[in-house]
C-alpha cells in the first residue's frame, strides 16, 4: 500500500472518530444549556433518512394509514401516446406505445440517487395484488431525487393484443441506498404504503356493458356501491380530457342504484352477492382460509404497527414476524369477475357525469378499492 493511500486511510479513521465523538459531546452539551437535569433532558439522537413516496391524492405528503379518502386517481401518474405526448389517456390501442410517467417525491433529509419503479397493469379492479396482474418493468428517475424536492421517472410501453382496452395502473417505486421501500411484496394498498399509487379512471360510453375485477380473500365479507359525484368533483381529478367534455350533475341518482351487478367468473369457494341500502354486498366462504375474525386481527395489527413506524417509535425491521403473517395473508387472494351495464343518463353527445364504484372491506370498515366512471354521451 502506498504512503498516500496510508495516509488518506488515516485521515478518514480521524474523520470518523470526530463524528463519533461530536454526537456525544454536543447531546451533553445541549443537556448542560437547556437541562438542570441531565437524566430527563438529554436531546435525542438525530437519524437522518429519505422518505419516498407517491401521492394518492391531492395534499398527500405520505403519511399512513389514511382512511376514508379516495385514491385510485393518483395525481402523480399519467398515461399518454408516445406519438401525442401530453394527450392522456386511460384506454390502451393494441400495436401503440406509450408513455406512463410517475412523479416521485423525497420528503427526507437524504439524497436517493435514481429511484426505481416498477408497473403493474390489469383490468379495472378494486382491491389490488401484485399475483393478478401484469408486471409491465422498472424504470428510474434519470437523476438524483434530492430531499424536499420530486422528479419524474419514464416508461415506455408497447401494447400487445392482448392488454388493449379500459386499464388500471399501479406505480411501485423504492430505493436500496438509502433503503426505503415497501413493507409487503404482493399487496398494493396506497392506504397502508405510500410507496404506491395507482390510477383507476375510466371514460366508458352510457348505455354500454363495463366489466370489472373483485380482488379479495377466499373468506370475505365486502360490499360494492355506486356513488355519484358532482361536477366539481370530477373536475378536480384534473384529467386533460375533460376538457373536451361539459361535465354535469348526476341528477338522476337512481339509476345508479338501480345497476346490476352479474358474476361473469368462477370462483375457487362459495360467493354469494345480495342487493341491499348500501349497493350490494358479496361473501365468499372457504373453510380451508383465513377465518373473518384472523384477518380482522392481522389488519388491525398491520395498522398500529405502521402508525408505531411513522411516529417514529419503531421501523418495520422491528416487526418482521408479525408483518410476516400479514404478508402470507395476501399471497392468496381471488379474483373474481364481474360486469355492469353503464345506465343511459339520457347525456348528448360532448357531455358526461362521472360516479365512483366503491368497495369497501366489512371487516375493518376500509375502503379497499375503487374506480371513477367517467359516462360520456
Amino acid at each position: 500500500m502506498s504512503k498516500h493511500i496510508q495516509k488518506l486511510n488515516k485521515f478518514l479513521n480521524e474523520l470518523k472518530g470526530q463524528e463519533a465523538k461530536y454526537t456525544v459531546d454536543v447531546a451533553e452539551k445541549l443537556t448542560k444549556i437547556y437541562g438542570a437535569d441531565r437524566r430527563k433532558r438529554r436531546p435525542d439522537t438525530f437519524k437522518d433518512s429519505s422518505f419516498l413516496y407517491i401521492r394518492s391524492y391531492d395534499g398527500d405528503n405520505g403519511t399512513r394509514p389514511f382512511s376514508n379518502i379516495p385514491f385510485w386517481n393518483s395525481p402523480d401518474i399519467a398515461i399518454s401516446p408516445v406519438s401525442q405526448l401530453g394527450d392522456f389517456t386511460t384506454t390502451l390501442e393494441a400495436g401503440k406505445s406509450y408513455d406512463i410517467s410517475t412523479r416521485l417525491h423525497n420528503r427526507g433529509d437524504l439524497i436517493v440517487p435514481y429511484p426505481k419503479v416498477e408497473f403493474f397493469l390489469t383490468d379495472p379492479t378494486l382491491g389490488f395484488n401484485t399475483t393478478v396482474a401484469k408486471y409491465l418493468g422498472v424504470s428510474q428517475l434519470p437523476s438524483l431525487l434530492l430531499p424536499a424536492n420530486n422528479g419524474e421517472a419514464h416508461f415506455l410501453y408497447n401494447v400487445p393484443a392482448t392488454e388493449a382496452g379500459h386499464k388500471c395502473l399501479f406505480a411501485r417505486t423504492f430505493s436500496f441506498s438509502p433503503l426505503d421501500k415497501p413493507f409487503d411484496l404482493h399487496a398494493l394498498d396506497p392506504r397502508l404504503d405510500r410507496h404506491i399509487a395507482q390510477k383507476n379512471l375510466n371514460f366508458v360510453a352510457q348505455n354500454t356493458a363495463y366489466a370489472f375485477n373483485l380482488i379479495h380473500q377466499p373468506n370475505a365479507n365486502e360490499t360494492i356501491a355506486f356513488m355519484p359525484l358532482t361536477r366539481d368533483q370530477v373536475y378536480a381529478i384534473q384529467h386533460p380530457n375533460m376538457r373536451s367534455l361539459k361535465i354535469g350533475n348526476m341528477r338522476n341518482t337512481e339509476l345508479l342504484r338501480s345497476i346490476k351487478i352479474e358474476l361473469t367468473g368462477k370462483t375457487n369457494g362459495k360467493l354469494t352477492q345480495q342487493r341491499d341500502k348500501a349497493g350490494w354486498s358479496f361473501k365468499s366462504a372457504n373453510e380451508r382460509s383465513l377465518s373473518l375474525d384472523r384477518q380482522s386481527s392481522l389488519l388491525k395489527q398491520t395498522e398500529a404497527i405502521i402508525q408505531n413506524v411513522y411516529s417514529g417509535k419503531s421501523n418495520f425491521a422491528d416487526h418482521k414476524k408479525d408483518l410476516q403473517a400479514f404478508r402470507d395473508m395476501n399471497k392468496s387472494v381471488e379474483k373474481t369477475t364481474m360486469q355492469i351495464t353503464i345506465p343511459d343518463f339520457g347525456l348528448s353527445k360532448g357531455t358526461a357525469v362521472g360516479f365512483d364504484i366503491v368497495n369497501i372491506n366489512l371487516i375493518n370498515g376500509q375502503l379497499k378499492g375503487g374506480i371513477t366512471v367517467i359516462a360520456m354521451g
